[in-house]
């Protein structure tokens, strides 16, 4: 057999150099391009809050609606409720399938559909808190974007609150628990959890840092209601900081206010120092409360006695003392507080007073208004059909 005779060229050997020079290129090119990737990942995951700030609402932007004229009086969307909240200067508006938020010339921001079946909802100068009652879900909005939307799975939603844009609090019921309360940030994140087996939860708030919630309880002692006032450092899985058993009521408002918590019953009002539960004053009625309003400086009442007088308005301090009061309304529809002022709904009279009744502005409307709402310096009127400015 014929040996081959063995050439000189060194050509099959440098193409098998080369190749192996190049396999191990892209080799040393992947790793690269692998460690890059594994680099910006682990940027992104350190500052992820930060690029979620950024970013959030970005995509709402694109579905939410645009505005559609403006000027006052504005045509209500067709529904079958509504909830109007003011949101800073700007106001909300809350229907059967949509939310709406208008600027101050009643210019339309943006809207979503919820898709809720019972929706509930709530407002600062900066945030609107909407959830299903009885539902699984919750969202927090700017008056431009949907900063977040969550869920709970396993258990329905009773209620939901908010403090500013930092805080959030939602009950729930289910499983073992009679009550569950949930507390996120302004981002969604998820800070603690609180849960009651044999109190009802009935409101929540939070100082104003956000490191402590404050909330009212409802319990059965030994056959009689009881209602308590405690407090919870939300970085701790500790027991109450405090307990203040206030009444045998029913609460009906609660907010917290700098130093002092006031809670609102069917019975009494009541004023409690924040700091450690001890009770500042009391305030008891025997009338029919039919609206009130808890403010920053004051808290006003309406009640009726049914003595013939109309209806009654009682102006207290934060101290539940009386400091105002005035009766002979014939019907007062809505009533709040706001910077230091009062604004009253009566029949087809808007009123505007100080903290001591003394009246500062008033206007007779052309037609009949359910409520009203005070958004920046503007006051706003819910019609049948349309959404109108009071000048007061």
């Amino acid at each position: 057999m014929k040996v081959p005779a063995v050439s000189g060229d060194n050509s099959l050997n440098d193409m098998t150099v080369y190749r192996k020079k190049k396999k191990r290129f892209k080799i040393i090119r992947n790793l690269i391009i692998l460690a890059v990737i594994a680099a910006i990942a682990a940027v992104v995951f350190i500052f992820r809050d930060d690029i979620a700030q950024s970013l959030r609402g970005i995509a709402t932007r694109f579905g939410s609606g645009a505005a559609q004229g403006q000027g006052f009086p504005m045509k209500l969307p067709g529904s079958s409720q509504y909830k109007l909240l003011p949101v800073g200067n700007d106001f909300a508006l809350v229907t059967d399938t949509y939310l709406y938020i208008y600027n101050s010339s009643g210019g339309e921001n943006v809207s979503f559909q919820h898709g809720y079946v019972d929706p509930s909802a709530s407002a600062d100068a900066n945030r609107v808190l909407i959830y299903d009652r009885g539902g699984h879900d919750f969202a927090l909005y700017s008056p431009t974007a949907q900063m977040y939307k969550l869920s709970v799975s396993d258990e329905v939603i009773v209620s939901a609150y908010q403090k500013g844009a930092d805080r959030t609090a939602v009950v729930t019921s289910g499983g073992r628990y009679s009550n569950t309360v949930y507390v996120y940030d302004g981002n969604g994140k998820w800070l603690y959890t609180r849960k009651f087996i044999d109190e009802n939860v009935m409101q929540a708030d939070f100082s104003d840092d956000g490191k402590y919630m404050y909330l009212t309880l409802v319990r059965s002692d030994n056959g009689d209601i009881k209602t308590d006032i405690c407090k919870y450092d939300i970085s701790s899985e500790d027991a109450e900081i405090w307990k203040c058993t206030i009444s045998d009521g029913i609460p009906l408002g609660f907010e917290v206010n700098g130093s002092t918590v006031t809670a609102v019953e069917d019975n009494a009002i009541y004023s409690v120092n924040a700091e450690d539960g001890s009770q500042i004053g009391r305030y008891s009625y025997n009338g029919e409360l039919l609206d009130f309003d808890i403010g920053s400086d004051a808290n006003v009442l309406v009640m009726d006695y049914y003595t013939g007088g109309g209806k009654t308005v009682k102006v207290l301090d934060k101290s539940c003392a009386e400091t105002a009061g005035a009766d002979g309304y014939d019907s007062i529809a809505e009533m709040m507080i706001s910077d230091s002022e009062i604004c009253i709904l009566s029949g087809r009279d808007i009123i505007r007073t100080d903290l001591s009744l003394k009246t500062l502005g008033q206007a007779h409307l052309e037609h009949d208004f359910t409520e009203f709402i005070k958004a920046g310096p503007l006051y706003l009127m819910l019609g049948y059909d349309t959404i109108e400015k009071a000048n007061l």
